[in-house]
């Protein structure tokens, strides 16, 4: 039974009328109209697919195509439309022969349809989704194609189930396995009033390199685990990250299987850092953390990396957002925001899943992201949390007598325990909230210190300590200084 992607309404987005699924083809047409619906996970899968689909033949190669393309009122449907015509036949779900974004020659299912469900990527199913411990139920087909995204996009490393045609399966396993693009990095997203918006937004202009063709362009893959090294945004952004294939019943609804090791780059996370526009990094080219030693969400962190120079880590798509204000294309009062997203492993070789951890950030107004001046102290007001929070942590581990690593995870000695929505708020009006972002800062920090295990001492030590680490603003009360 076929499933073509283009013609059937798998994909969740929201509408004026809202809750919807749409094909790929309605996708592109009437991208104007609505955003991609779901978790913050399954958005950024789902929105690097299309982007692949759109980059494959209407990216635009220059500032002047972008900011043409982002001022009219819908996408180019004619030139979509005819690469969607030309390549119909690789987006069937259930094709014999060319099944989208799976092996054809795998013949026999070894999984059960959970299989596909993030839930069971982890050390426990039951500590993620109790349901998954009844009986696996067929999954309709529009879930199952939703499944396989994420499955290619998000899946953890470590061991994989061998084919036995391949040389590297051992007792019917392989070793070594690498985690997909999206679970080895972390992944920023620009966010849009819409889906065209979106796609402009994460899609910064360029030429398609030699060789970089998206998965449905490539010949089938055979069975075995293949090492190779992508060779650009298009084959990144549907990396095959595992051998699939999805066995239908006669209704449609998959009933099984088969899951095998897949493509391996050497080192993922570095194939993902230089190919995919949306991996942010720190200045040491690792991952851009989020959260705190004890999970506490960071949302200043991608306004870290806009800070002038080397030192300060990168992002691609947040570097396209400030040319886009720069050039004036972006309105200087709109404001904007962005999805951060990093997969926790519970293992060094993430070979299994403890969770996504999903963070919305404000990135202030295009005003403020257009002038150099401004932003670099905007980056620079995004730092101060940080500044404050290793002072803290190297007070308290001194005064206290525990080792670091012990002090940066408790949670009274967070300073982002103190902080909600108060970089949302400093955000919104940067150059008017400076003073008062410091204000914040300062509360925060007498509220963590007040905290310190009712050690008086302690207590003083990490307050005078941690404030010398902000700028006072003007209206700073005496005694809280320094």
């Amino acid at each position: 039974m076929p499933f073509n992607l283009l013609e059937h309404r798998w994909l969740p987005v929201l509408t004026r009328d809202g809750p919807d699924r749409v094909s790929l083809r309605d996708a592109f047409e009437r991208a104007h109209e609505m955003r991609l619906a779901g978790p913050p996970e399954d958005h950024t899968a789902l929105l690097r697919l299309l982007l692949a689909l759109y980059a494959s033949q209407a990216r635009p190669a220059d500032t002047v195509e972008w900011d043409a393309a982002w001022r009219s009122p819908a996408l180019d449907t004619e030139r979509t439309g005819a690469y969607l015509d030309a390549n119909a036949d690789r987006f069937d779900l259930f094709s014999p022969t060319r099944p989208f974004w799976q092996c054809a020659a795998l013949s026999k299912p070894n999984r059960e349809p959970d299989v596909l469900e993030i839930a069971t990527w982890g050390s426990g199913v039951a500590q993620f989704a109790s349901h998954l411990l009844l009986p696996p139920e067929p999954m309709a087909p529009q879930d199952a194609a939703v499944a396989l995204v994420l499955l290619q996009s998000w899946h953890p490393g470590g061991i994989q189930s061998g084919h036995p045609d391949d040389p590297a399966s051992r007792a019917g396993k392989v070793y070594g396995g690498k985690a997909s693009p999206l679970s080895s990095i972390t992944h920023l997203r620009i966010t849009g009033r819409t889906l065209k918006d979106e796609l402009l937004l994460n899609c910064p202009p360029g030429q398609r390199g030699p060789g970089d063709r998206p998965v449905w362009e490539r010949d089938a893959p055979a069975a075995p685990m293949l090492a190779r090294e992508p060779d650009g945004p298009l084959d990144l952004w549907t990396w095959p990250t595992r051998r699939v294939r999805l066995f239908p019943d006669e209704y449609g609804h998959v009933t099984g299987v088969a899951v095998h090791d897949g493509d391996r780059p050497a080192d993922p996370g570095a194939a993902a850092v230089r190919w995919d526009p949306g991996a942010a990094v720190t200045a040491r080219g690792t991952r851009l953390a989020i959260t705190d030693a004890g999970r506490q969400p960071l949302p200043w962190a991608a306004a870290r990396i806009l800070a002038p120079g080397p030192d300060s880590g990168g992002c691609t798509v947040l570097e396209h957002l400030v040319a886009a204000a720069e050039r004036g294309t972006l309105p200087p009062q709109s404001t904007w925001q962005a999805v951060a997203l990093r997969a926790e492993h519970t293992t060094a070789h993430r070979a299994a899943l403890s969770g996504i951890v999903a963070l919305h950030t404000a990135l202030g107004p295009a005003g403020v992201l257009g002038d150099p001046g401004r932003r670099a102290a905007f980056a620079e007001h995004a730092a101060l949390p940080w500044l404050v929070q290793r002072q803290i942590t190297r007070t308290a581990s001194e005064a206290l007598g525990i080792i670091s690593a012990i002090a940066a995870a408790r949670p009274g000695l967070s300073l982002a325990v103190h902080l909600p929505y108060a970089w949302e708020e400093f955000a919104e009006s940067p150059d008017a909230g400076a003073d008062g972002w410091v204000r914040v800062l300062a509360a925060a920090v007498d509220r963590v210190a007040d905290s310190a295990s009712g050690d008086l001492m302690a207590a003083a030590r990490i307050r005078t300590d941690a404030l010398a680490a902000l700028p006072a603003p003007v209206d700073l009360p005496e005694e809280s200084r320094p």
